[in-house]
């Protein structure tokens, strides 16, 4: 790791330790410093790159890549249909090493059918270099889609 990386508030991490021993990800989820927003039908999630994030070798954990990935399908899926959705199956395909300042993840639904979707994503730093690339099936909870503005 290098050393332009700020450390982790310890308060915050405190919170995000409760909001996963409670089982609350959308808490965690708001908790992360995401910035979403869309480009043409893409939806984009950008986070900073934090030391929390790493391996032992200096790069981000695919557990990471995989959530990021993961949550930005599913948040485009839910943007389009407006119903929340849960993994069915998503397959991830690691490219590159994770480094750099910012990871984006670019996501957008292929199918969106009656109690399933299909979408796939993408993650790159602020550099443009591809980190993995995944694909999705989602089922439908049959639960209005989560607002993260509110």
């Amino acid at each position: 790791m290098n050393g332009s990386h700020k450390s982790i508030d310890p308060n915050l991490f405190q919170k995000a330790v409760g909001a996963m021993a409670s089982g609350d990800m959308m808490s965690l989820v708001k908790l992360l410093p995401i910035q979403r927003e869309t480009q043409d039908n893409w939806h984009v999630m950008s986070l900073p790159l934090m030391p929390i994030f790493m391996n032992p070798l200096g790069i981000v954990h695919g557990g990471i890549t995989a959530v990021m990935l993961d949550s930005a399908m599913g948040w485009s899926i839910a943007e389009v249909t407006g119903k929340q959705v849960v993994t069915l199956q998503m397959n991830v395909n690691y490219i590159a090493p994770g480094k750099g300042k910012t990871l984006k993840v670019f996501a957008r639904p292929t199918h969106t059918g009656k109690s399933t979707a299909v979408a796939e994503a993408y993650m790159e730093n602020e550099n443009g270099v591809r980190i993995a690339q995944s694909t999705g099936t989602f089922f439908y909870t049959g639960e209005p889609a989560i607002r993260f503005d509110e």
